[in-house]
């Protein structure tokens, strides 16, 4: 099992090597840093984010680290505004830890031409979705 040392919000890249940056969150345990994001270039008339279920995320630094899935469904079922004649996308992650369910999303709203991507990105790859 790997032990939760920091979950930060921030910017990051998908390596050292990698020229595109993204926004979202970096949950650091002993062997590995997990990165869930959505690429943070500001192309026109999108709206983009990240959002935790938890608004207390520090509550889980120090819990076991049990898995981590991309899932298709909400736990916060909060509306994310969207303007007229948008088209809104979000890519969700589960964090299971011996403290209980931790959601993270990524989302961007945008008129169908400004697509962003979304990533999870731990030690055994990295899953995309365009959004």
């Amino acid at each position: 099992m790997q032990t939760i040392l920091s979950i930060t919000g921030g910017s990051f890249r998908r390596n050292e090597d990698s020229y595109r940056e993204y926004d979202g969150f970096i949950i650091e345990t002993e062997s590995q840093k997990i990165k869930i994001g959505i690429s943070n270039g500001q192309s026109c008339c999108e709206s983009w984010g990240y959002v935790a279920s938890e608004d207390n995320t520090q509550e889980f630094v120090g819990a076991e680290l049990i898995d981590v899935s991309v899932v298709d469904e909400a736990l916060n079922k909060k509306i994310i505004d969207a303007t007229e004649g948008s088209e809104t996308y979000a890519m969700f992650v589960n964090v299971e830890t011996s403290a209980g369910l931790l959601q993270f999303a990524v989302y961007n709203s945008h008129n169908g031409y400004y697509g962003h991507e979304g990533v999870l990105i731990t030690n055994e790859g990295v899953h995309s979705e365009s959004l």
